[in-house]
């Protein structure tokens, strides 16, 4: 019985989007550029942008709702449909809604990649099981599913490398005539990536301290980069605050090994988890301060361009310079 109403709720939501996009402009409309390439959320978009050279179309569909809890419209399957690129990250960053929009696609036309289950293994860091989120936690999102591994790759410079060959090969394929310029731009890009690596690693040498709490399981790839450690984390389902047992843990973890920085996030506003720790440890004698660290999941649409990734890497490098002792 629930498995025919699963039907019908999935057919029901196929006809609205016909239905709606039957009435809709095409959002491609006035978008110069070609090959025309859909993206899922921002960082994706600042790559093709840089590697593409200003040559394709880009248009982005997560934006100030971050790909954890995004969910596809009318519009976007109109994107999809009029697309020849569809990257993702995929390793359960985005899938949840990727695959729902590709199973609207009756054409087949776009070519789908899915960047993240593109990169060597020894270049993925493993979720340990408790981030593998407790998916009958209260305030998870069950639509929401990460494997084995942590998909939030784009924090890597080395990953981040990777992604943009692969972002010029899938390019190349499109548009023969401009393969070349395409790999030149990705060979910058990486060259970039490897002096981000390096100003981070220089500012970050002379600290005393290079341990922090993260603010939800998302900062593996760039402590890797910084060579940071990452104590523990706050949130493990994203959006979702500990209970009474785990911050107690946290707390007694941070009193134990003398950690003085939580990271939060811009997407999710000083939580009430986070104040209760840094008020806790304070009273405790320990100095302990928050710094603000983007996992860029999210951007106005405005801000989107070829620069904003390394702009929101480089302030993320100010503020972690800035606070760690």
């Amino acid at each position: 019985m629930w498995v025919n109403r699963f039907k019908l709720v999935v057919l029901g939501q196929l006809v609205a989007l016909v239905c709606g996009c039957s009435s809709m402009e095409d959002p491609w409309k006035g978008v110069q550029g070609s090959p025309k390439v859909l993206v899922t959320f921002p960082p994706l978009f600042s790559m093709v942008k840089q590697v593409a050279g200003g040559g394709a179309a880009v248009q982005c569909l997560c934006t100030t709702t971050g790909p954890h809890h995004y969910n596809y419209n009318a519009r976007d399957a109109i994107l999809l449909r009029n697309a020849d690129l569809f990257f993702s990250v995929g390793l359960g960053l985005d899938d949840h809604f990727v695959g729902k929009m590709l199973a609207t696609d009756s054409k087949k036309k776009v070519q789908h990649v899915a960047l993240g289950k593109l990169l060597v293994p020894q270049n993925l860091c493993l979720l340990s099981p408790e981030e593998e989120h407790d998916h009958s936690a209260p305030g998870h999102d069950h639509h929401h599913h990460h494997g084995e591994h942590d998909p939030h790759v784009w924090l890597g410079t080395k990953q981040c490398k990777a992604m943009a060959v692969d972002i010029a090969r899938y390019l190349g394929e499109q548009d023969p005539a401009n393969r070349d310029k395409y790999h030149a731009n990705a060979k910058i890009f990486g060259e970039r990536m490897d002096a981000l690596k390096k100003q981070g690693r220089d500012q970050l040498a002379s600290k005393k301290e290079n341990r922090l709490i993260s603010f939800h399981p998302s900062l593996a790839y760039l402590a890797d980069t910084m060579a940071l450690q990452i104590v523990d984390t706050i949130q493990i389902n994203p959006g979702a605050e500990p209970d009474a047992k785990r911050l107690a843990k946290l707390i007694q973890k941070c009193v134990d090994e003398k950690i003085q920085v939580l990271a939060v996030e811009p997407q999710y506003p000083t939580t009430t988890a986070s104040k209760l720790i840094l008020e806790e440890l304070k009273r405790k004698g320990i100095d302990a301060k928050m710094v603000e660290v983007d996992p860029l999941e999210t951007a106005d649409a405005g801000e989107l361009s070829a620069g904003w990734f390394e702009k929101k890497m480089a302030e993320n490098l100010k503020a972690l310079v800035e606070i760690l002792p």
